[in-house]
């Protein structure tokens, strides 16, 4: 794929990834550690993966202001005019809506990919050709999406109707965020609907119509105080006013009210790597044991199965019979848990926190 100066990229880096604790944490969260073993982290295996086809001077990057010196780390090549930093947690729809404004202010016929910052995705030909096709009919007023085959009834991941999820493009009939278990199931058998990926193209002019339509006030708000961008203006406006703005979603402030959004059938391997268990799926593919050790120096594992074991230590470990567990292990705890037990990992970590002020927030 050619790099058009037209085509942009905005990479979303400001989540928590608190599913993920005690690995990540509000001072070091998942998209800036490596979870994968590649020996980069998240974040980078994003940028890497986007500059091959988007010029650097073209790619941005959307974070809280606490994270700036990790971006800047581990993103040096990184234009700091193009490293949006916000006070404080506003969800996708603000972060999306500024950093569209920006970008049309550069150039008026730019098109952008929105991806997050920590997705895992292989078959990377496979990604750049259904990238090419997307910004190729991101034309008339278009805002297209990717979409994932699902491969389970998932509760995690919002879904995107279709009329047949076999048809490489189409119209989206409508979204449906994290569904409960039993209409996941019943999506499932269906056959049709997508996952939805959270990665997105459209032109700058098109998603900034479409907030003129839909969120009429915030993008008033937008246009009133903030003409001058990398400016003490645009100091004032994040200290003032950006934090008196709502919250709000891309998916719900735009995309389940527009008419106008399409959807391509996604030929590459994707996870979001939302928790430790879609972590194990995603890597225990090709792995008879299915025991992943991320990090640990040497493992001796005895008639173990089905455990996922991290360590930002290089040790050693050593497993006797031990079936489907989660093993954590860093300068400030170790935690084994069942996997099947993955949803009290945010309860353990509310009570540590509080039991322990803060030490492992």
């Amino acid at each position: 794929m050619k790099k058009d100066k037209n085509f942009y990229a905005l990479i979303l880096a400001g989540g928590l990834g608190s599913r993920f604790w005690p690995v990540s944490k509000e001072s070091l969260p998942k998209q800036f550690i490596d979870l994968t073993g590649s020996r980069k982290t998240l974040i980078q295996e994003t940028f890497t993966r986007i500059q091959k086809i988007i010029q650097i001077e073209n790619i941005f990057i959307s974070t809280n202001e606490k994270y700036k010196d990790l971006v800047l780390n581990q993103i040096p090549n990184i234009n700091l005019n193009n490293l949006i930093c916000e006070p404080l947690k506003r969800n996708t729809g603000p972060s999306i809506l500024y950093a569209s404004l920006k970008i049309n202010q550069i150039n008026n016929k730019s098109k952008v990919i929105v991806l997050p910052s920590d997705h895992y995705i292989k078959k990377l030909n496979e990604f750049y050709k259904n990238v090419e096709h997307a910004f190729s009919v991101s034309k008339s007023d278009r805002l297209v999406t990717f979409g994932i085959n699902p491969q389970f009834p998932s509760t995690n991941y919002g879904y995107i109707e279709v009329n047949d999820t076999k048809e490489s493009f189409q119209k989206v009939i409508r979204f449906t965020e994290k569904p409960g278990k039993e209409l996941a199931e019943k999506f499932l058998r269906s056959n049709m609907y997508f996952w939805n990926s959270g990665i997105f193209i459209w032109s700058t002019e098109s998603i900034l119509n479409a907030f003129k339509i839909f969120e009429p006030d915030l993008i008033k708000i937008f246009k009133k105080n903030l003409r001058n961008f990398d400016s003490e203006e645009e100091i004032h406006f994040f200290k003032i006013i950006f934090p008196k703005i709502k919250s709000s979603s891309i998916d719900y402030s735009i995309l389940e009210k527009a008419q106008n959004t399409y959807v391509i059938k996604s030929d590459f391997e994707w996870s979001d790597l939302g928790t430790w268990e879609s972590l194990f799926e995603t890597l225990s593919k090709k792995n008879l044991k299915k025991n992943i050790n991320i990090g640990f120096k040497e493992i001796y594992l005895n008639s173990s199965e089905g455990n996922i074991m991290f360590s930002d230590q290089k040790k050693i470990v050593v497993l006797d019979s031990l079936h489907d567990h989660i093993v954590v292990n860093n300068k400030e705890m170790l935690m084994i848990i069942p996997r099947k037990k993955i949803k009290s990992i945010q309860n353990l970590r509310e009570i540590l926190v509080k039991r322990l002020d803060n030490d492992f927030n």
